[in-house]
C-alpha cells in the first residue's frame, strides 16, 4: 500500500471554500492505514472465519497495510496540506502489530491532531496510551457483547474479560473515549447469554455506556452463508423493500440488508430486561459525569505503601475503600487480568486462602471482575497518565 498514491482532497476544499463564510467549517480528512480485517481470515475449507455479523469486504478478504513512516508521513503531508489537524482513519481496523511504533511517531509531531479509529477489544493499555499521547480521542471498539457464550456464537475471539478490561482502560484520564454496541436479539442467543449480559453489565457500570443495536442480517456475512447453525428458517429481501423497487427488480436483487425468519419475537422478549438496564447505565453514567471535572466513576489515588480507591454515586454519599501493603499490590497487579495460579505465585508469601478471600471481597465489593479463574481490577488511575 506504500504505492498508493496520498489522497487529494484539492476539489473538496475549493468546494468548500465557496460557501459563504457562516457555512464553513473544518472538515475532519479521511485516510486508510490498511484495508480488509485481519481478524477475517478463510479457513482451510474457505469459509470466512471473522465476526459472524459482519458483511464488510464482500469483494475482497485479504488483508494488506502501509508501512509506520508511510502512515505518519501521510497524515502530516495531509495535515498541512489542508490546513486541518482532524483526521479519521476509515480502516475496519487499525494494524495491531505496529500501533504503538505509529502513534508514538505521531506523537513526536508534537501537533495538536484530533484522530478517530476503529480497533479491537484486545488492544492493550500501552498501544491505547500512545494514542491518547498522539490525539486519539475516540476509538470504536468492537466489543458487541458482554457475555462470553454470546462472543463465542459471534466468533469474535475475545472474552467479557477483554471487553471489561479495554471499557475500564479507556475511562482512564487521557487515554481515548471508547464508543462500542452491545448487539441484541443476535439469532440462536438464548436466556443464559442473556442472564449472562445482565449479570456483567453490573461491573459495567462505571465505564462509558454502549449503544443498543438490534442484530440486522448482512448479505453474505456468515449467518447469511450458513443459516441453519443460528436458528434462521428462511432469507430474503426484507418486504419493506417493495415500496422501493417494481417486483421484477426487486426479485433480483441481493441487497445488503437481509430480512429473516426464526424467533424474532423469542428474541425481543428475552432481550427487554437489558434493554432496560442499559438505559438506566447511560442515566446514571450521563448525570454523573454532567458537573465539570467529575472525574472517573471509579477511580484510585495511589500512595505507594497504601491506596485509596474513590467510588461516585448518584444521590448517595461516594465510598472509598483503602488498600494497605500487600492488598495495593494485589490490585494493582490485576490492572491486567490475571489467572489465580499467577497471582498466588506472585504472592506466594502470603497464604494463599487470604490471596483467594481478598479477592473475592473485591469482587463482591464490584470493585474487580472474576471470570473463571482470572480477575481484573475495574479502578482507573484517578489522575491524567502520562507517557
Amino acid at each position: 500500500m506504500d504505492d498508493l498514491p496520498v489522497p487529494d482532497y484539492a476539489d473538496y476544499f475549493k468546494t468548500l471554500n465557496t460557501f459563504p463564510s457562516a457555512k464553513r467549517f473544518f472538515p475532519q480528512l479521511p485516510m486508510e492505514t490498511s484495508r480488509g480485517c485481519w481478524w477475517r481470515k478463510k479457513s482451510p475449507s474457505g469459509k470466512s472465519t471473522g465476526c459472524a455479523f459482519c458483511n464488510l469486504n464482500l469483494q475482497w478478504k485479504g488483508y494488506r497495510s502501509k508501512t509506520g513512516p508511510r502512515i505518519i508521513q501521510e497524515i502530516e503531508d495531509l495535515s498541512l496540506k489542508h490546513q486541518t489537524l482532524s483526521i479519521s482513519f476509515m480502516d475496519n481496523l487499525l494494524p495491531a502489530k505496529n500501533a504503538r511504533e505509529i502513534f508514538t511517531g505521531v506523537a513526536r509531531l508534537t501537533k495538536g491532531y484530533r484522530f478517530f479509529a476503529e480497533i479491537r477489544a484486545t488492544t492493550r493499555f500501552p498501544v491505547l496510551a500512545a494514542m491518547g499521547s498522539a490525539g486519539v480521542e475516540t476509538v470504536q471498539v468492537g466489543v458487541e457483547a458482554l457475555s462470553t457464550t454470546l462472543l463465542r456464537k459471534l466468533n469474535k475471539g475475545t472474552t467479557v474479560m477483554d471487553n471489561l478490561q479495554i471499557m475500564r482502560d479507556c475511562e482512564t484520564p487521557g487515554l481515548p473515549a471508547l464508543s462500542g454496541n452491545l448487539i441484541l436479539q443476535f439469532p440462536s442467543s438464548d436466556e443464559q447469554d442473556v442472564a449472562e449480559t445482565l449479570e456483567n453489565l453490573s461491573f459495567a457500570l462505571p465505564f462509558r455506556p454502549l449503544k443498543t443495536a438490534p442484530f440486522w442480517l448482512g448479505y453474505a456475512s456468515p449467518v447469511y452463508d450458513d443459516p441453519g447453525a443460528f436458528g434462521i428458517r428462511k432469507k430474503g429481501n426484507h418486504p419493506h423493500y417493495a415500496r422501493l423497487f417494481p417486483p421484477d427488480v426487486l426479485r433480483n436483487l441481493k441487497l445488503m440488508i437481509q430480512d429473516y425468519h426464526g424467533q424474532k419475537r423469542y428474541q425481543h422478549r428475552i432481550w427487554k430486561g437489558v434493554l432496560q438496564k442499559v438505559a438506566h447505565w447511560q442515566e446514571t453514567y450521563e448525570a454523573l459525569h454532567r458537573t465539570p471535572g467529575s472525574g472517573p466513576i471509579l477511580s484510585y489515588l495511589d500512595g505507594e505503601e497504601f491506596m485509596i480507591i474513590r467510588e461516585r454515586r448518584l444521590e448517595r454519599e461516594d465510598l472509598s475503600h483503602r488498600l494497605p501493603g500487600t492488598s495495593r499490590s494485589i490490585y494493582l497487579f490485576c490492572q491486567t487480568h490475571r489467572s489465580t495460579g499467577k497471582i498466588l505465585a506472585r504472592f506466594s508469601r502470603m497464604e494463599g486462602e487470604k490471596v483467594v478471600a481478598f479477592l473475592n471481597m473485591m469482587v463482591d465489593k464490584r470493585l474487580m471482575f472474576r471470570e473463571g479463574n482470572r480477575y481484573l481490577s475495574l479502578a482507573v488511575p484517578a489522575r491524567q497518565v502520562l507517557t
